[in-house]
This record gives structure tokens, C-alpha cells and sequence, in this order.
């Protein structure tokens, strides 16, 4: 009776859309609070926020934790969320303050994350992009083989003209990710005239793995939006 209770609750449309304007202005206060002077001006108002947003996130988790149906519901993604959202706030009153305050503010971040929970609209992404996690790993393994590839050949040709900026096939896998992505810093490039080659070849294949991503992702937002 008490869990069916608390789920009326926590499943209540007005109860998750208080959540929600929580979740979003706990995102504004956050993004504001960086500025310097927003914060000196509104400091005290923003812990009054922070122990009040605290307080409401706690009761959640806790009524969350009593409508579990078992022990193992603790560890869904979502339930991990909720914890961590607010956990760090309580150990930042521990003897090293120093280390939880970096955590709890890490923590103030993971309240975004709470917002999935709340939005339809994300939770049908989400299913969308599940439903198409086939096409997306065989994407990803096909990205994944050519970065590989091209960071090989690259190490073996540039590492005899330049050992001190192709050190290492690791140190191949930044140029050959930044060159798939068309994004090419400049802080690392080829100089002899085969590795130009490559790097054009790897720039055109990246063209076409971008095709390849918007063509999977396209579908899984599309078939979402029919949602």
C-alpha cells in the first residue's frame, strides 16, 4: 500500500513537472554562477537555493528508493543519477573539504542528467537511438578500424621525417580523429609529400563516415519525432 502510495506520487504529472523546473533552474543557477559578478551579488542567495534544491532532490531519492520492488533497482542508471546528485553535497561537511567541495560541485552537474527522467521527448531519443544501437556499433567499429588503420600508416610514414610530433600511433590516433572529423587543428601535420597523400585520403573517407553518422542518426531522430 505504501509503495503503491509513493508511486502515485513521484508519478504524479504535477509532482515530475516541479522536478523538471527544479532540474532547469538548478542549470541556470549553475551556468550563472560562474560569472563573477552574479555570484558575489546573489552568493547567499544561491546556497539557499542549493540546500533547498538539496532537500527536494533527497526526498525524491528517497521516495524512489522506498517504490524500489528490490534491491537491485538501486543500480539502475537513472537511480545512480538521482544518488549521485545528491550524495556529495553531504560528504562536502567531511574533515577534507578540500577534495568533496571539487566532487560536490562536480555533482551540481549531474543534476542535468535527472532532467532525462522528466522529458518525453528525450526518453523517446533515447529509445530511438536503442533501437538503432545495431547500426550504430557496426558505424562506430567501421570508424573505429579506419582511425586505426590510419594511424598506423601515418606513424610510418611521418615518424622518420617528424619523430618529435608523430612520436607514437597513439599520438596518430589525435591526428587521424581530428582529420576524420574535418576538424584539423594544424597542430599536427604531415610534411612529406606521402603523408599529405594519406591525410587527404583520411579527410575524404571522413567525409563519407560523416554520411554514414548523419544517415543512422537521422533515422533514430525521425523515427522519434513519429513518436
Amino acid at each position: 500500500m505504501l509503495k503503491n502510495k509513493i508511486n502515485n506520487i513521484i508519478n504524479n504529472q504535477i509532482f515530475e513537472k516541479s522536478i523538471f523546473i527544479l532540474i532547469v533552474l538548478n542549470l541556470i543557477v549553475f551556468i550563472m554562477d560562474s560569472v563573477n559578478s552574479f555570484h558575489n551579488m546573489f552568493s547567499i542567495q544561491i546556497k539557499y537555493f542549493e540546500l533547498f534544491s538539496i532537500i527536494i532532490f533527497t526526498i525524491e531519492y528517497l521516495l524512489r528508493v522506498i517504490a524500489c520492488n528490490n534491491f537491485k533497482d538501486l543500480f539502475k542508471p537513472m537511480m545512480l543519477i538521482d544518488f549521485f546528485a545528491v550524495i556529495p553535497y553531504y560528504l562536502s561537511f567531511c574533515p577534507v573539504n578540500t577534495v568533496f567541495l571539487r566532487i560536490f560541485r562536480l555533482s551540481r552537474l549531474l543534476r542535468i542528467l535527472k532532467i532525462g527522467r522528466y522529458s518525453q521527448a528525450l526518453e523517446n531519443i533515447k529509445n530511438a537511438f536503442i533501437d538503432k544501437k545495431e547500426e550504430l556499433l557496426i558505424t562506430f567499429s567501421i570508424f573505429f578500424i579506419a582511425i586505426l588503420i590510419s594511424s598506423i600508416l601515418m606513424y610510418l610514414v611521418e615518424n622518420p621525417a617528424q619523430p618529435q610530433v608523430f612520436t607514437s600511433i597513439p599520438k596518430c590516433f589525435y591526428f587521424s580523429i581530428i582529420t576524420f572529423t574535418s576538424v584539423g587543428y594544424g597542430d599536427i601535420s604531415p610534411v612529406t609529400d606521402l603523408g599529405k597523400f594519406l591525410a587527404s585520403i583520411i579527410a575524404i573517407l571522413g567525409v563519407g563516415l560523416h554520411g554514414l553518422f548523419i544517415g543512422v542518426i537521422g533515422v533514430a531522430l525521425m523515427n522519434a519525432f513519429k513518436k
